[in-house]
């Protein structure tokens, strides 16, 4: 089936996710009606890094999300070879001298057949500013760290794109208080809540569970304290649990745009019990108890002379 790709709830990392825009120079003046964005430039300028990276991220992110739901765009500033052969610092620059200055950015997709259909209809094609801009994908050194899940909105973004506002729902199914270990055994205050969500794909007949959890501390003595962080608690224990429940969902997009989904087989089985993230200390039991100082050890010259002498009276 050609054109089939699998999009899941994690944030994408690959690099034909990610499109590399350079060659972005843009005009010393900017138009007037994308000076609003900006705000009022300083001095009567209308040039420079405050100005243009605004201005830039919106005409960015208006053109490649005609090709579909972007995940970020980043501006990034650069400076030409004229103004580094003026000087090294930028700071010591007159502010006339500053349209020379030149920028590249990060545009990343959910999904690499948008990135391939913008990489191939924007390259040496479009115009940011005074030249054409050059559109690669990007080939960045990436850590062996975990894929990270999106974040509550992020997940609400690529679910109303591709299965639309009424094409799922979610529902909580508990949300008590927790009484776990940290909370019995630390001397602090602290309160645990878990949460159970359903989210539920219409028409696809599918219905997955995620169980979140959130631990904050307050303070016994501020009852306001107590308040905020119940409150709190409550709300991070629900994003986690959508988070979790959207993370089991990966959606399959087929060539001819219809969208289907399934389980995500790889992601573990939520925790039934709060697992707090800080390492524990390690403690080791001593076979033969420490031999402990005696009082006599602690106490000065003077102490010692008053017990010689009461043990004197009293034999």
């Amino acid at each position: 089936m050609n054109g089939l790709e699998i999009i899941d709830f994690f944030k994408p990392l690959e690099d034909n996710k990610n499109l590399f825009i350079r060659n972005i120079v843009l005009p010393s003046n900017i138009p007037d009606q994308e000076q609003v964005i900006t705000g009022p430039a300083k001095n009567g300028l209308t040039h420079g890094y405050a100005q243009d990276i605004p201005v830039l991220f919106s005409r960015l992110h208006k053109t490649f999300s005609r090709y579909g739901l972007l995940y970020e765009v980043q501006v990034l500033p650069c400076q030409t070879s004229k103004l580094q052969e003026n000087t090294s610092d930028e700071k010591s620059l007159p502010q006339t001298d500053i349209e020379s200055l030149c920028y590249y950015a990060f545009v990343k997709f959910y999904s690499s057949v948008s990135a391939e259909k913008a990489k191939s209809a924007l390259n040496l094609t479009h115009f940011v500013g005074t030249k054409a801009c050059k559109v690669t994908f990007a080939k960045r050194k990436r850590t062996g760290s975990e894929k990270q899940v999106l974040f509550i909105s992020q997940c609400f973004d690529l679910a109303n794109f591709y299965l639309g506002f009424n094409g799922w729902s979610s529902s909580i199914k508990e949300l008590k208080r927790e009484l776990t270990d940290v909370c019995l055994s630390s001397k602090e205050d602290y309160c645990c809540f878990a949460c159970t969500t359903n989210i539920v794909i219409h028409h696809h007949g599918l219905s997955v569970n995620g169980k979140g959890f959130s631990l904050l501390k307050f303070s016994s003595e501020d009852p306001a304290s107590q308040i905020k962080a119940h409150g709190r608690c409550m709300k991070q224990a629900y994003q986690d649990s959508i988070q979790k429940a959207f993370s089991k969902v990966i959606l399959v997009i087929l060539g001819n745009g219809k969208v289907y989904t399934d389980i995500n087989s790889s992601v573990p089985e939520d925790l039934e019990e709060f697992q707090p993230s800080y390492k524990s200390v390690a403690v080791t039991e001593l076979e033969v108890e420490p031999e402990l100082a005696s009082d006599e050890d602690n106490l000065d010259e003077e102490n010692i002379n008053i017990l010689s002498e009461l043990e004197t009276v009293f034999m």
